[in-house]
């Protein structure tokens, strides 16, 4: 199972702040974020951290992995 863990837009987009899912191959972050959540790529910044440490979009995730992503806010 790969462990996601939703942030800020992403958490409401999915309905939820946590999920499991099971991957039958290697994908990389930004394909399961997109299957799980919706408008994943009208985000072009985001952050996201694999298994606590920073990682781009094209890391691959494999089994027992934690993929955790947030929305990088801005304001003053």
């Amino acid at each position: 199972m790969v462990r996601i863990k939703l942030m800020g837009a992403f958490a409401h987009l999915a309905k939820a702040r946590e999920l499991e899912i099971k991957i039958d191959a290697p994908k990389t972050a930004d394909e399961i974020l997109e299957e799980v959540i919706p408008r994943y790529r009208e985000f072009h910044d985001r952050i996201l951290l694999i298994n606590g440490k920073p990682a781009r979009g094209d890391a691959i995730i494999e089994e027992g992995d934690e993929l955790k992503v947030m929305p990088v806010l801005s304001g003053g």
